[in-house]
This record gives C-alpha cells, structure tokens and sequence, in this order.
C-alpha cells in the first residue's frame, strides 16, 4: 500500500495528474496535502487549491489528510514531513511518495534531506506539459520589463539545506568497475560470468567469483542493483539511481580526473 505526500502551492492540475498517475499503478492507503498556511498571496493560492483538491482526491468516502506548513521555512517543513514519515513508514509499515512539484526550494531542500533518513520514501515531481507559458517572449513589449524585474529581485539571508553528518556510502573502486560494465552494457546482465568476463578477469576462477558476488550483494544492499529471479546465474540490472550513478561515473573517468585510480581494463573504452 502506497501513502502520498502532496505539496500544494499554485499548481493544482499536475497534482491530480501525479495522484492518477499512481493510483492506476497501486492501491492508495491515503493522501496528505501538505498546504501554505502562510496569510499571504501564496498562502491563499496554496489555500484554495488545496480545499478543491481534498473534494477532487476523495475516494473510499476517505478525505485526504490537510497539514500546513509555512514553505518558506526549512525547519518547518522538515518536522512536518517527519512527522508524517515516521508515523507512516516506522509504525505502519507504509511506502511513501512525496510529490515535490508545487512548492518552494527550502520546502524541496527540506523534503529530500527528511526522505533520505527513511526506507522506501521516494520523492517525484509531475514537469509540466507546457513550459514557460508565464514568460513573455524575448521579441515582444512586455518581455524587457519582465526581464529587468525578475533579474533585479534583492534576496533575504541564505538558508542552508541542513544535512545530516552522515552521508550515502560511495562506491568501491571494485564496485565503480562493475556499474561501468553495466553502464556500457544497457544497464544489466544476464548472468555474473558475464559480468565477469566484461571486467577482463577470469570467470572461471572460484575466487573471482566469488568476489564479484560479494560486489553484487553489497550494490544491492545499497539500493544501485536488483538482482534477477534466476538465483544460479544471478543475472542484475542498475536501478534508477544506479543508472544514474553510473552515468556520473562514466562522464567523471571520461573527462580525465584522477584515471590511474581505475583498472585500464575498462578506462578506454570510455574515451
């Protein structure tokens, strides 16, 4: 059962879009909307938007959960995402999705430090279908004045996105090998001989075996590979943040930094 986490700003159309997204996937358990509460402009906006969205995302006669916050605020918004996290994903056992689309950049800085202390929180946004319809364009009267207001907004004191001291565990030289081999593979393999063989190392060699099995089962433990059904080949594939990750690596060796610190084996074919 999923529980979403929905942050009402101006936006009203994408959320819906977001909620129907999901809810055609997987059984809904309950929607928090997460409003500005704030007596201002925005706070009215968030208001309004959030009381037709409670009426619109009803079902199983069950109302979605108002909470207000004030999105200007990092500390507020975390404990109000805390709150919400603990209470669903430690005591009930739930799957959170927080939808970060409509809401400010301290909510957002808030939303994805509280959603990395959890398991099985994941954060979304819903883009728009069409982009910039605010924005005058570059050759028409309006757009100069547009232009010279929005570049010349003073700003308050900065607000630091608190982070907590410790930090996602970084792969091995061993395991950055291994998400290269898949990266230039498709992002998975059927079988760890393969994998092996990718490396350059011997697959037939008991101890290589089973030094890349214990690589796999700690990628996996990290949340970066999902191994297969198959258990006796053990065929994995990169998750989303893997493939991400992967990525990053293969451009970061591809520019050239620190490159002595990976086996030649699997540098050039990232030239």
């Amino acid at each position: 059962m999923v529980v979403l986490v929905c942050f009402v700003g101006h936006d009203y159309q994408r959320i819906i879009d977001g909620v129907n997204h999901w809810r055609a996937r997987e059984p809904l358990e309950n929607i928090y909307l997460v409003y500005d509460r704030k007596r201002d402009k925005y706070g009215y906006a968030s208001k309004l938007n959030a009381k037709d969205l409670s009426e619109v995302l009803a079902f199983a006669g069950q109302r979605p959960e108002l909470v207000g916050v004030n999105p200007q605020s990092y500390e507020d918004v975390f404990a109000s995402l805390y709150g919400i996290l603990r209470r669903e994903v430690d005591e009930r056992g739930r799957r959170v999705l927080v939808d970060a689309t409509s809401t400010t950049k301290e909510a957002y800085g808030a939303v994805v430090t509280v959603s990395l202390m959890f398991p099985n929180v994941s954060i979304y946004v819903v883009p728009p279908a069409e982009r910039g319809w605010y924005v005058p364009e570059p050759d028409t009267p309006g757009f100069e004045e547009w232009f010279h207001r929005v570049r010349s907004v003073r700003g308050l004191m900065p607000q630091e996105i608190y982070l907590p001291g410790f930090r996602l565990e970084r792969p091995s030289e061993d395991e950055e090998r291994v998400l290269l081999a898949l990266e230039m593979h498709g992002g998975k393999t059927d079988s760890i001989k393969t994998l092996i063989k990718w490396c350059n190392e011997d697959p037939n060699n008991p101890a290589i075996k089973n030094r890349y099995s214990r690589l796999i089962d700690r990628l996996v433990a990290k949340g970066i590979l999902v191994e297969g059904p198959a258990a006796k080949t053990k065929p994995v594939h990169l998750t989303s943040f893997g493939l991400v990750l992967a990525k990053a690596l293969k451009t970061y060796y591809g520019q050239g930094y620190e490159t002595h610190t990976l086996s030649s084996a699997i540098l050039p074919t990232l030239k």
